[in-house]
C-alpha cells in the first residue's frame, strides 16, 4: 500500500546511506489537460492520534433511472492482441490464461475537460466503460456491485452514473453505502461460468485538492491525478460482495486481476504516464489527443499528467523503467529511477520476474510518502529534494509492492499487513544490496523496531492482524509497517535464505494474479520450511 504517516515517525530515527554513485471540472472548460500525484500529513504522535470510527456499510440510498442507450460502442472482447503489447513477450500467455479463467474485461472510454485560463475550477471527466464480467464463483448472481471510488472520503471526489445496461436491457441501479457503491441488478440469475456485459456512462469532478486522504484523486500543482477514476467491480468472496467503507487512511482498494483498454482523450499538449502502455495515439483536429492504452493482468488502472513532465528511462531485463517528474526536480527524478531500475533488477531476481513491458515512477502532489499502482507508482514529490533516506526507502517499497499486492494480492482493507509487511520486509533485501554491509540492520533498528517499541510505550502492544479500521492511523503504521516486518525477519533467521527466497518463490508462482490470504502464506512457509508457523505468529503477529 501506501507508504505515508511513517515518514516522518522514522525518518527521524535513522538516516539510511546512500552508498552508491547515481547520475543522476465544472465550469465549461475547452480542453483537457491532467497531471499525477500528492504525500501525507506529517503524523501526529500515536499517543495523541483520535480514534477513527470503523467502517460501516450505509443501507440503499438512491435509485437512479437508466438514460434510453449508452454511449459505448459494442466492444471486441475476444481481441487479446492490446493486451499482449502490454507485456514482455515471454509473458504475453499470462493474458491468455487470465482471460480464459474468467478476468474482468474494462474497455474504458474517458474525456478530461480542464478548467480554462487560472480560473481555478475543477477538471470534468466524461466516461463511459463496458465490462464483460463471469461469474467465476459457486453460486449464482443477482447483482453486480461497482465501487465509486471517487465518493470515499479518502478521495473527495463526486462521481454520479447516469446509464447502466446489462446484456442491453437497461436497469435500475442503487447506490449503496454513502453513494460510494452502485448496484446493478441482473435481468436474470448469473450462473456459475456465465458472462454478463455491463455499459455504464459516468461523470466524475476532480477536487483541485482534498482535506482527507492521500490527495490521489485531484488536480493540484499542474498535476491531474486519476486514482480508480471509473467504476470498478467489487470483489465476491467468502462473505459475498465487499462493499464496506474504508477508513480515509491505509488502501482502499481490494480488487480482482482484470485487463483494461483505455481510450483517453486529453488536451495535446499533456505527458501521461499510465498502467499498461500506451499502444496507440492520434491527434485530434479540436486541440487533443487520444491515447489508446492497454494492459497486461492489473487490479486497477491508475493515470497521472502534467504538461511539462520530464522523462527519464532506462531498461532493466526487458523492462523499460521511467521516471516522470517536473523539471525542477530533475536531479531527484533522475534518483528515482536509479533507485526504481536496481530495485526490479534485485526483486526480479529474489521473488520472480515482473512480467510487464514497462514500469514507471511518478513525481506527484500525494499526501502519502508513495502510493502503489499495478506497473505504475507515485512517490511524493517533497521527497525530491533528498538524497538516499526516506526517499529512496519509499521508492524501494513502492517498487517491492509489483510483487506484493499487484502480482499477489489480498484484502488491504481487512487484512492489509500480508502485503504492507511483506513489502516493507522486502527493502530490507535492496539495503543489504545496495546500502552498504549495515544499512539492512539500520532498517530493521530505525524503520522496524524504532516505531513499534514507541508504539508500544504509548498505547501497549497490538496485532499485526488486524483491518485498518481497528488501529488510529499512528498505529496503524507503527504495527502494520513497523512490527509486521519483524515476522518476515524472524522468519528468514529461522529459516536461513535459501528457504525464505523458496517460500517467496512459492508464494508468487502460487497466486500470481489472484488473491491470497494469510493462512495461504502460512501453508507455504510450513510446506517449505518443515517447520510449525505457530511460534512465530504467536511472537510477531499478536501482542506480546
Amino acid at each position: 500500500m501506501i507508504v505515508k504517516s511513517l515518514v516522518s515517525l522514522i525518518f527521524a530515527l535513522v538516516t539510511l546511506p546512500a552508498c552508491t554513485a547515481w547520475p543522476i471540472i465544472a465550469q465549461q472548460p475547452t480542453t483537457p489537460t491532467i497531471s499525477t500525484l500528492s504525500l501525507p500529513p506529517t503524523p501526529i504522535p500515536v499517543a495523541t492520534l483520535p480514534p477513527t470510527p470503523a467502517p460501516a456499510t450505509v443501507p440503499p440510498t438512491t435509485t437512479l433511472v437508466p438514460t434510453p442507450t449508452p454511449n459505448i460502442a459494442e466492444v471486441n472482447f475476444a481481441d487479446l492482441s492490446p493486451y499482449h503489447r502490454a507485456m514482455r513477450p515471454e509473458f504475453a500467455s499470462d493474458v491468455d490464461q487470465v482471460a480464459a479463467a474468467g478476468a474482468t474485461h474494462y474497455y474504458i472510454e474517458a474525456i478530461l475537460d480542464f478548467p480554462s485560463g487560472d480560473t481555478g475550477g475543477e477538471v470534468r471527466l466524461m466516461g463511459s466503460e463496458q465490462i464483460r464480467y463471469t461469474n467465476t464463483e459457486t453460486t449464482p448472481l443477482d447483482d453486480i456491485y461497482f465501487r465509486l471510488y471517487p465518493n470515499l472520503p479518502g478521495y473527495g471526489g463526486q462521481m454520479t452514473v447516469s446509464t447502466v445496461w446489462v446484456n442491453d436491457q437497461p436497469v435500475m441501479p442503487v447506490l449503496e453505502a454513502d453513494d460510494t457503491v452502485l448496484r446493478a441488478p441482473l435481468p436474470s440469475p448469473l450462473l456459475p461460468g456465465e458472462s454478463a456485459t455491463v455499459t455504464l456512462d459516468f461523470e466524475a469532478q476532480l477536487p483541485n485538492e482534498t482535506q482527507g486522504g492521500y490527495n490521489i484523486f485531484s488536480y493540484s500543482n499542474g498535476t491531474a491525478a486519476l486514482a480508480n477514476f471509473y467504476p470498478a467491480v467489487a470483489v465476491y468472496d467468502d462473505e459475498g460482495w465487499d462493499i464496506d467503507i474504508p477508513p480515509p487512511y491505509g488502501d482502499a482498494t481490494y480488487l480482482d486481476t482484470a485487463l483494461f483498454h483505455v481510450e483517453l482523450t486529453i488536451p495535446q499538449a499533456m505527458i501521461v504516464a499510465a498502467s499498461g502502455s500506451v499502444i496507440d495515439s492520434t491527434i485530434n483536429e479540436n486541440g487533443t489527443q487520444t491515447l489508446l492504452l492497454a494492459s497486461g493482468p492489473m487490479r486497477d488502472f491508475y493515470i497521472a499528467m502534467r504538461e511539462d513532465f520530464q522523462i527519464a528511462s532506462e531498461t532493466v531485463d526487458g523492462v523499460t523503467v521511467n521516471s516522470y517528474y517536473p523539471p525542477e526536480l530533475a536531479e531527484g527524478g533522475q534518483l528515482a529511477l536509479r533507485y526504481a531500475a536496481d530495485a526490479l533488477a534485485l526483486f526480479n531476481e529474489r521473488f520472480g520476474p515482473y512480467p510487464f513491458a514497462e514500469f514507471d515512477v511518478v513525481a506527484t502532489p500525494t499526501t502519502a510518502g508513495g502510493v502503489e499502482y499495478p506497473g505504475i507508482v507515485v512517490i511524493s514529490e517533497n521527497l525530491y529534494g533528498q538524497s538516499g533516506g526516506f526517499f529512496e526507502h519509499a521508492t524501494v517499497h513502492e517498487v517491492a509492492h509489483q510483487w506484493w499486492y499487484s502480482l499477489v494480492g489480498n484484502d488491504q482493507i481487512d487484512d492489509p499487513w500480508l502485503d504492507e509487511s511483506l513489502t516493507n520486509y522486502s527493502t530490507i533485501f535492496y539495503w543489504e544490496t545496495f546500502g552498504g554491509p549495515n544499512a539492512g540492520e539500520s532498517v530493521i533498528e530505525g524503520y522496524f523496531f524504532g516505531p513499534y517499541e514507541a508504539a508500544q510505550e504509548r498505547v501497549g502492544d497490538r496485532a499485526v492482524t488486524g483491518p485498518v479500521s481497528a488501529y488510529t492511523e499512528g498505529e496503524y503504521s507503527a504495527f502494520v509497517y513497523g512490527k509486521g516486518p519483524l515476522f518476515f525477519n524472524a522468519l528468514r533467521q529461522e529459516v536461513g535464505d535459501e528457504v525464505y527466497f523458496d517460500i517467496m518463490h512459492t508464494y508468487l508462482t502460487e497466486f500470481k494474479y489472484k488473491i491470497a490470504t494469510a493462512n495461504d502464506l502460512f501453508a507455504i512457509i510450513e510446506q517449505k520450511s518443515g517447520q510449525n508457523v505457530e511460534p512465530l505468529l504467536e511472537t510477531w503477529l499478536e501482542p506480546r
